[in-house]
């Protein structure tokens, strides 16, 4: 196996892994005292929004396990994508000076509206065959990421580990962790927005003990050993 397909298939097994973890556990744990802790990764309270986005999750991961598996058959690796280097002082000097484009009408800017693609409206599951076609043209940081943002993968679902291995990831393989980051943030402030209107739903301030609670909700933290069955009823309806 060569060494970076290597690497990168273990994340993605264990993403898959999670991914079907949460796909069989989660549709019987919304009323669980810590299920706002992990909701607040996918920005909603909503089973059904967050059900879609695990299963786009899932279906993501398993095509690009199939295409890495394709690559390690024919002894293809993947190469770390080029760290960028300090730029020459010509270069510098050339982009200063390189002219703009004209800038556009006002009202055209006004009209153009910016795609949250957390919104419902614009939640889609893309075909097979598009997954597919997808995983061919982008890097495999970027769909990492994308499964991440499906899974609601945040360091509090994380073993300490495997947050650094996924970041490794993004870091070396074309992926933007920042921009990961900032569609956390987002969420969590959205995920809030809808708690305001829900104060007395949950006794628990989801950002309580975070690693405890997603333990408590699933049964272990992402990259650390699975449970072997489904998650003991006396632990999860404890607290």
């Amino acid at each position: 196996m060569p060494t970076c397909l290597a690497a990168i298939l273990r994340v993605v097994r264990v993403l898959l892994g999670y991914g079907k973890h949460l796909d069989v556990t989660l549709p019987d744990r919304a009323e669980h005292p810590r299920f706002p802790t992990l909701a607040a990764g996918f920005g909603t309270h909503d089973m059904r929004r967050i059900l879609g986005h695990v299963q786009r999750g899932i279906l993501r991961a398993m095509m690009l396990q199939r295409f890495l598996l394709a690559r390690a058959a024919q002894g293809r690796d993947i190469e770390p994508t080029p760290r960028p280097e300090p730029a020459e002082p010509q270069d510098i000097e050339a982009y200063e000076i390189k002219l703009r484009p004209p800038a556009e009408p006002i009202d055209k800017l006004r009209r153009r509206r910016r795609i949250n693609p957390d919104d419902p409206v614009h939640f889609s599951m893309p075909t097979l065959k598009e997954l597919e076609s997808q995983i061919r043209r982008r890097s495999v940081g970027r769909t990492i990421s994308e499964i991440c943002l499906d899974l609601g993968i945040a360091p509090s679902t994380c073993d300490g580990g495997f947050w650094n291995d996924i970041y490794r990831m993004l870091t070396y393989f074309g992926g933007n962790f920042e921009h990961v980051f900032g569609v956390q943030e987002r969420r969590k402030e959205s995920f809030q927005k809808e708690r305001n209107k829900l104060p007395d739903t949950w006794a628990f301030d989801w950002r309580d003990r975070p690693k405890q609670a997603v333990r408590d909700l699933l049964g272990y933290l992402v990259g650390e050993s699975p449970p072997r069955g489904p998650p003991i009823p006396e632990l999860l309806s404890a607290l």
